[in-house]
C-alpha cells in the first residue's frame, strides 16, 4: 500500500504570518530557537508540505516572493520546489529567532562547472552548523550536522568536507539524487532569482520537462513523476502508471494531500495533458533505446 499523508487542512492568508504557517504544519505554538526547536520545525514542515513543481508546469512560478509563496503553501495543500520551499523555511526560521545562512548549491554529480540548481539552508545553533533542507523532495526528514559522518537510518546521508570548499552530501541507495554540493559562501535570497527564472522557464529545465510531486518519510520516498507513482525504500519498490485524469486527481488528493478542487478543473486538465505527453515521450525514448520502461 502507498503511504497516506496526514489529513489535509486548507488555510487562506493574505500576508505571511508565522503563527498561521506553524498551524499549517501542525505546530500549535512557536518552538524555541534551540536544537530541539529546529528539529521539531524541520520535521513538521517536511511532513506537512509536499515537494512539487506544479507551478512551474502551469507557468505560474513567478518571482521568489515570500508573501506569495507563503500564500500558496496556505492554500489547498500546495508546496513548491527547492528555491520556494527553502525560501519560506528560511523566512520562518528567522522569524522564530534562528540564525540562517543561504548557500548556492548543486544537486547532481561533482562538477565545478555545473550551474546552481539548489538553495541549501545552514542553521547555526550553539556554534554548530546544521543542514535544514525541505527542497530536495526526498528528505532527509531530520536536520543533518555539517560535519563528516553518516547520519539517519535507514535512509542515511553521508556528509563530507569538499576539498574545493563547502560540503558534499551522498544520499542513500534508494535516492534518485547523485549527490549535493553546498558552496561555502553565504548569499542572500535575491541571489537565487536568476537560477529560479532559468529552472522555472527554460525548456532545458527538468522542472519544465517533467511533473514531479514527492513526499518523504523516515523509511521511504513517495514520488509521482509524470504518470508513474512509485514508493522506494528498504523492502519496498512499488510502481503504478496512473490510468486517467480522475486517477491523477485522486493521487494528488489522497497520497500528497493536494486539493484538486483548489487547483480547479482547468488547471487539472492542463496538468493531465502535460503528464500524458511527458509519459508518451518517455515511453518512446525507452523504446528507442531498447530499454524496459521502469520509471
Amino acid at each position: 500500500m502507498l503511504a497516506q499523508s496526514p489529513p489535509r487542512i486548507v488555510y487562506r492568508a493574505r500576508v505571511p504570518d508565522p503563527a498561521v504557517l506553524l498551524d499549517r504544519i501542525g505546530l500549535s505554538s512557536p518552538p524555541p530557537a534551540t536544537l530541539d526547536g529546529l528539529r521539531a520545525i524541520h520535521r513538521a514542515y517536511l511532513t506537512a508540505i509536499p515537494y512539487d513543481d506544479l507551478s512551474v508546469q502551469l507557468g505560474e512560478a513567478g518571482r521568489l516572493d515570500v508573501d506569495a509563496l507563503v500564500a500558496r503553501l496556505l492554500t489547498g495543500g500546495r508546496g513548491g520546489y527547492c528555491f520556494e520551499l527553502n525560501g519560506v523555511l528560511a523566512w520562518l526560521l528567522e522569524e522564530l529567532g534562528f540564525e540562517v545562512e543561504r548557500h548556492e548549491s548543486v544537486v547532481g554529480p561533482r562538477d565545478p562547472q555545473a550551474p546552481i540548481n539548489h538553495l541549501a539552508l545552514v542553521v547555526r545553533v550553539d556554534g554548530e552548523r546544521w543542514l535544514a533542507d525541505a527542497g530536495l523532495g526526498e528528505g532527509p526528514i531530520e536536520i543533518l550536522p555539517l560535519r563528516p559522518g553518516t547520519y539517519l537510518d535507514p535512509l542515511s546521508w553521508t556528509v563530507d568536507a569538499d576539498p574545493a570548499g563547502g560540503w558534499w552530501l551522498t544520499p542513500h541507495e534508494w535516492s534518485s539524487l547523485p549527490g549535493l554540493h553546498i558552496a561555502e559562501p553565504v548569499v542572500d535570497f535575491d541571489a537565487f532569482q536568476p537560477h529560479h527564472h532559468r529552472l522555472a522557464t527554460s525548456p532545458e529545465s527538468k522542472f519544465v520537462q517533467t511533473l514531479v510531486v514527492q513526499r518523504a518519510y523516515p523509511d521511504r520516498i513517495v514520488t509521482l513523476r509524470s504518470r508513474t507513482l512509485r514508493t522506494d525504500g528498504p523492502g519496498v519498490g512499488e510502481r503504478r502508471v496512473l490510468e486517467d485524469r480522475d486517477d491523477f486527481a485522486t493521487v494528488l488528493d489522497e497520497v500528497f494531500r493536494i486539493d484538486p478542487g483548489a487547483l480547479g478543473p482547468e488547471r487539472l486538465d492542463r496538468l493531465w495533458a502535460r503528464v500524458e505527453a511527458q509519459h508518451r515521450a518517455w515511453e518512446a525514448e525507452q523504446a528507442s533505446a531498447g530499454a524496459q520502461p521502469v520509471r
